[in-house]
């Protein structure tokens, strides 16, 4: 750490539970940033393989907080955040690896936009043992590294849900977050991150860099997968832009906008009734299915119309049929219609 150096501290908290397998690589690219002013601190929710040990062996770079009791990713991240000396606050993913300059980067783009509250950048999807995946294409309409106002952000969530805000990119101003609270952990569970993402951009803009710096794990069975995974109620992104669209963004979201968030929805519901039939349960399939508005799913291009409605129509059919294993294989395996993924460019 250079405590000469003019430039901003920057705290790095990093919430783990039992992460041995991927921990130390995701420690390593941390301290490997080429940004000077570095504090990392790690808050273990209860580890109990080697978790402690692995943060320990790394001395006085990182400091290591072990919790009494079960707080969950973003309970962490708060009171991670309440013992933070930086000016700038990351919460990072411990199965995540950092490319160098990541902190670098966006620290420069807050510095060159005073009025800004936090900057994210791009990530690229990475299986468990780092082979590329794909790498996320965030929309047009956000792209540019601009400060992005309120109503722009919005409205991109609306029409292309939560794409381009990614969660382990974030760098926020400390002061924002002592200023608007912390996660509302205990409404919004993992999801906790976007309601906040929106407090903030009522009061600063927010960037976006379109460079691809943060290699995020997937397909090892994290929070968000199992998550998305199993889900059978609506996903809680629907509840958080509901609340939204009720006080702050009455007034700026666009007509396109609101039909595109209702495709969206008709989408999570096909959804919703893809994950009943997996697991067996044709009613709740069908009742899920009667609550579909196929109009809404056609009124917008931003959900792949055609193929949703076919497997609506599909499942329909299925539903009221004795239960298919092959077709519920099928469903599991591909997840024709799943949710919450960003655009990938080169993959679909």
């Amino acid at each position: 750490m250079h405590a000469a150096s003019p430039d901003p501290l920057v705290t790095v908290v990093v919430p783990v539970l039992d992460g041995e397998r991927h921990l130390r690589e995701s420690l390593d690219s941390i301290l490997a940033q080429t940004y000077p002013r570095l504090e990392v601190i790690v808050m273990d929710d209860g580890s109990t393989d080697g978790t402690p040990e692995i943060v320990a062996s790394y001395g006085d770079r990182v400091e290591l907080v072990r919790q009494p009791e079960r707080r969950g990713i973003y309970g962490n991240a708060n009171d991670g955040i309440a013992r933070a000396r930086g000016e700038l606050i990351g919460v990072f993913h411990a199965d995540d690896v950092y490319l160098p300059e990541l902190v670098e980067r966006e620290v420069a783009w807050l510095r060159a936009h005073p009025d800004a509250g936090a900057v994210f950048c791009c990530d690229v999807f990475v299986d468990g043992d780092g082979r590329e995946l794909g790498r996320v294409s965030i929309p047009a309409d956000v792209r540019g590294g601009r400060p992005l106002p309120y109503a722009t952000v919005v409205n991109a969530l609306l029409t292309h849900r939560n794409t381009f805000l990614r969660c382990p990119t974030a760098l926020v101003r400390a002061s924002l977050y002592r200023e608007l609270g912390g996660y509302r952990d205990a409404e919004f569970k993992n999801t906790s991150d976007l309601e906040m993402w929106l407090r903030i951009a009522r009061s600063r803009p927010l960037g976006v860099l379109e460079d691809h710096l943060l290699l995020y794990r997937r397909g090892h069975g994290s929070s968000s997968e199992r998550y998305h995974g199993a889900r059978t109620d609506p996903d809680r992104f629907f509840a958080i832009m509901d609340l939204e669209l009720a006080g702050p963004a009455a007034g700026v979201a666009t007509p396109a906008a609101r039909r595109a968030y209702e495709a969206h929805r008709a989408q999570d519901t096909v959804w919703l009734a893809g994950s009943h039939y997996i697991l067996g349960d044709r009613e709740a399939a069908r009742r899920t299915l009667r609550e579909l508005r196929l109009r809404r799913l056609l009124a917008s291009r931003s959900v792949e119309r055609g193929r949703l409605a076919v497997l609506a129509v599909a499942l329909r059919v299925l539903s009221r049929l004795p239960r298919l294993s092959a077709a519920a294989r099928l469903l599991s395996r591909r997840r024709l219609v799943r949710a919450g993924t960003p655009n990938l460019a080169g993959q679909r």
